[in-house]
């Protein structure tokens, strides 16, 4: 194997990274490991099977895809060093914990960048690779506490990663972010629904609109267009729906238009609690939320607690 290799959380840096004349090998990391059922060591063909269904790929290809990825990620662990470039958004987070607790015990280094990388060009990324980190025993053991935290199926041990790890304030804040999509005390609806429901509710109509407008600038949540579009797809298909949403039957970029559902006014302003009119079956990380087990996201103290089963 090669003395170097550099592991990016998609493909779009690594191209750019590889017309930099950055050494080593280039490998991209094309998961997406921010939804559906998470275990410590992620079971492919669960994943395979979930991912092929959330976002309508071929089972057999997206299995396959899985198993290509586990074996580079095997021999990466060969290389003499293994460089980690991500950003500070969720979806980059959960990635990196993952990473940086498969790797612990190799020599590892990490460009981790508060905005996008996809925005940076060859000369950019040069200079962030010469000025890259090697990992330290803290930012290891963070990773470790978070990485088991998220993939725990009593997902109230976030609590203990968001009260302790001060001193790893991107981790904390980012473990924080992920207890949030959980429901919450004030209306049944984690803040990916909520920001949804807020934004449709000033004006956002149309899918173009509303990813404009849904994150934050430089990206909180990290989400793609397909992952957005699974949310809204799962809140338009929910038994009681808060919104409704017409797609465009056409190639390229989604397009679609969105409105609140009569029984959206009631939730978005709290006299309603959602979680009284639906019975939740989501995966967030470890946890399977159903209507047996409730966790929800109390925003004043930021913490989860476990709820009392949905009565039917």
């Amino acid at each position: 194997m090669g003395a170097m290799i550099q592991i990016y959380n998609g493909d779009s840096t690594l191209m750019t990274a590889k017309r930099s004349g950055i050494p080593g090998e280039h490998l991209a990391f094309r998961e997406a490991l921010i939804v559906g059922p998470v275990a410590p060591k992620p079971d492919l063909e669960t994943r395979a099977r979930f991912l092929s269904e959330a976002y309508g790929g071929n089972l057999l290809k997206t299995r396959t895809d899985l198993l290509e990825q586990e074996r580079a990620l095997t021999d990466a662990a060969k290389h003499a060093e293994i460089v980690l470039w991500f950003e500070h958004d969720l979806y980059c987070l959960v990635h990196f914990a993952y990473l940086l607790q498969r790797f612990s015990r190799r020599n590892l280094s990490v460009v981790w960048c508060p905005t996008p990388l996809g925005t940076k060009d060859e000369a950019e990324l040069a200079k962030l690779y010469e000025s890259r980190a090697a990992v330290t025993p803290l930012l290891t053991k963070a990773a470790a506490a978070a990485w088991r935290a998220y993939t725990s199926p009593d997902p109230t041990s976030l609590n203990a990663v968001i009260a302790s790890w001060s001193d790893v304030p991107f981790f904390r804040e980012g473990i924080a972010l992920h207890a949030s999509r959980f429901p919450s005390l004030r209306n049944g609806v984690g803040t990916v629904g909520n920001r949804i429901l807020t934004l449709v509710e000033k004006g956002a109509a149309d899918f173009a609109t509303l990813f404009f407008r849904f994150d934050d600038d430089p990206p909180r949540l990290g989400f793609g267009d397909a992952e957005l579009l699974r949310e809204l797809r799962a809140m338009a298909r929910a038994t009681v729906p808060l919104i409704t949403l017409t797609e465009a039957r056409e190639g390229g970029p989604p397009k679609a238009l969105i409105a609140l559902t009569p029984a959206a006014a009631n939730v978005i302003s709290g006299s309603v609690d959602y979680l009284a009119l639906v019975v939740p079956d989501e995966w967030l990380g470890g946890a399977h939320l159903t209507g047996e087990s409730i966790w929800r996201w109390d925003e004043q103290l930021r913490r989860l607690q476990a709820s009392r089963p949905r009565v039917s």
